[in-house]
């Protein structure tokens, strides 16, 4: 039997987060939902991040035309539908329209994306470190010794053209790692190393406290595998029409990610305890989000949330999402009669 436990941080950590019983079907029984609303336009803003990036540098430095990019997001599309990867909440052409006109608006290329594309050091940068626990955590984490913590950085960026920042990460608490975006304009330095994850998501999004978490984790993994932490991280949301919003700086230092490290460890602590409750009990999972798990049934879940329940396999008997709707199980959403949805 194996003594590593591997955990990928956004297929596992933060997918536990935003719902432990979804979560649990998915990864423990096997259940795979037939829509995916998220995946597959946040699969489509990074395979084009990256395939920009490999265009520009395949070519000695000539960026894709926003035809060439809608072509390839064509194609991608086809691969992610042939997986399973699907909404029917938006056409291809929306989806497609959608993300070419984030990164290319009016038919040219963004001038952030521009910057990162001209400036990657690598693209899909794989993370792979094993992570000691302790002795004394042996039973929490079922007998094993060892952690496989596993992620993908989006990019890693060298600053060759520096970008002006508007929103930095300001700290409420470091213990619980909460915090918010601030105003707090500044200019990054030529030859600075930075991480960037690029979400296809807006900066109001409510998950933003586990995205800093994320690439704070991503910076100690990036630590021990390149020896120095990144003068900075850096979240992109593609789709914010705000553009000064678009780009949220976080500084970095040795004690913040050995703490975000910390707190990643019991993220796995608590994902071992769903994975027990579950195999006794199914039913005994709760369902909405973890950070939400104090509030009373129907309202642990965001907006953004239930745009997940709403293409999720397991909502039919889901108490968390029924008592959340108006109309309960006569909403059309969660009526088995409805056969234009269910």
């Amino acid at each position: 039997m194996s003594d590593v436990i591997e955990v990928s941080y956004s297929g596992d950590l933060l997918a536990h987060r935003r719902c432990r019983r979804a979560w649990a079907y998915e990864k423990r029984a096997g259940f795979h939902p037939y829509e995916v609303v998220q995946a597959m336009e946040g699969r489509l803003v990074h395979h084009a991040m990256e395939w920009l990036t490999r265009r520009y540098q395949d070519t000695s430095g000539c960026h894709a035309s926003v035809e060439e990019l809608k072509t390839q997001m064509e194609h991608y599309l086809r691969v992610l539908w042939a997986r399973g990867i699907r909404t029917t909440f938006a056409s291809k052409e929306e989806t497609i329209e959608r993300v070419v006109g984030n990164l290319y608006p009016s038919g040219k290329i963004d001038p952030i994306v521009k910057v990162v594309v001209e400036g990657a050091l690598h693209t899909e940068y794989e993370l792979r470190a094993v992570q000691k626990v302790l002795p004394a955590d042996l039973a929490e984490f079922s007998g094993k010794s060892r952690i496989l913590l596993t992620g993908v950085l989006d990019l890693v960026i060298q600053q060759q053209n520096p970008l002006n920042f508007t929103q930095t990460w300001k700290w409420d608490s470091l213990d619980q790692l909460d915090g918010h975006s601030v105003e707090s304009p500044f200019t990054a330095a030529t030859g600075e190393i930075e991480i960037w994850d690029y979400k296809g998501t807006r900066a109001s999004t409510p998950f933003v406290n586990d995205y800093v978490r994320q690439l704070l984790t991503y910076a100690a993994l990036y630590r021990d595998r390149a020896g120095s932490l990144p003068a900075r991280c850096i979240l992109f949301f593609i789709n914010e029409p705000r553009i000064d919003q678009r780009l949220l700086a976080i500084d970095v230092d040795s004690h913040l990610v050995d703490v975000a490290l910390a707190w990643t460890l019991d993220q796995v602590r608590l994902l071992q305890g769903t994975i027990k409750t579950f195999e006794a009990h199914p039913e005994a999972v709760m369902a909405g989000e973890l950070a939400k798990e104090q509030e009373p049934l129907g309202k642990r879940l965001s907006e953004e949330g239930t745009r997940q329940c709403t293409a999720c396999a397991f909502r039919f008997d889901c108490h968390e999402y029924i008592t959340h709707l108006n109309g309960g199980k006569q909403h059309p959403d969660v009526d088995l009669g409805n056969i234009y949805k269910n």
